[in-house]
């Protein structure tokens, strides 16, 4: 079974809601330019995609991410701008899955207190 594609009930969706479909098409567009950024910037630990499901970070993933990029930040020379410019960006990508982490961690005692408060530990 091949899945339709957006640009195929395009026209469709534009009829039923008696809007031009450059409009649906700028919505569509947007709506999935908001989400990528949010899954690629880590803002959330989890983001609930209608019709798609659930993405989560996962923990394991994130470690061996940010052990990785911590290694090209060691390897990389500083004393060129390019050098300088992509170790700025390493830091930047490094913060926000530290962040991330941190959010996981967060949850994650959350969720202990929770089942200690349940069990009456």
């Amino acid at each position: 079974m091949k899945p339709k594609s957006y640009k195929d009930f395009k026209k469709d969706i534009a009829e039923k809601v008696s809007v031009h479909p450059d409009v649906v098409d700028d919505f569509i567009t947007f709506y999935y330019a908001k989400l990528r950024k949010n899954l690629s910037d880590l803002t959330y630990p989890s983001i609930m995609v209608a019709g798609l499901g659930t993405f989560f970070i996962r923990r394991r993933v994130l470690q061996k991410a940010i052990k990785n990029n911590k290694g090209m930040l060691g390897n990389l020379v500083k004393n060129t701008y390019k050098g300088y410019e992509k170790h700025m960006a390493l830091n930047d990508r490094i913060s926000k899955m530290e962040g991330a982490m941190d959010m996981l961690d967060e949850i994650a005692e959350r969720k202990e207190e929770f089942k200690r408060k349940k069990n009456g530990l």
